[in-house]
């Protein structure tokens, strides 16, 4: 299964890098009280609670890559979790990248993880098990 592995890596490492840019820039959010209470400047939710979604599952992705290209026992289920948090995170910010013109560019890659992130599952759950 490397190819789910490759994809996993490149979405975790992705997902971390469009956010780390992103916090960086400030661009996009309001920092008047510190970058640990950044609040999104439309609604007003703070953003650190989002990261740390965002970032849980960049992290769990680029592990369960690991674990799965390894073969290890806890690569598939930590793989299928993280999998399922891509989803969900993409399907989810879908809603907000395509509310204005200015964020499509977001949608594309969102589009990418949603429906990589289902096949993939699909090919963990359906695949049996993984060689030792």
């Amino acid at each position: 299964m490397p190819v789910i592995a490759i994809f996993m890596s490149l979405m975790g490492i992705a997902l971390a890098g469009i956010w780390t840019r992103d916090i960086i820039s400030a661009q996009k959010l309001d920092i008047s009280a510190g970058r640990l209470r950044a609040r999104d400047p439309q609604a007003g939710t703070l953003m650190l609670p989002h990261w740390i979604a965002e970032y849980g599952t960049a992290a769990g992705l680029v592990a369960g890559a690991v674990g799965v290209s390894s073969a290890a026992g806890w690569g598939r289920p930590l793989a299928l979790a993280a999998l399922g948090a891509l989803v969900y995170t993409s399907i989810n910010s879908l809603g907000w990248a395509i509310a204005e013109r200015a964020r499509i560019s977001y949608a594309v890659p969102m589009v990418i993880g949603a429906v990589g992130g289902m096949g993939s599952i699909v090919v963990l759950v359906v695949g049996g098990p993984m060689p030792t």
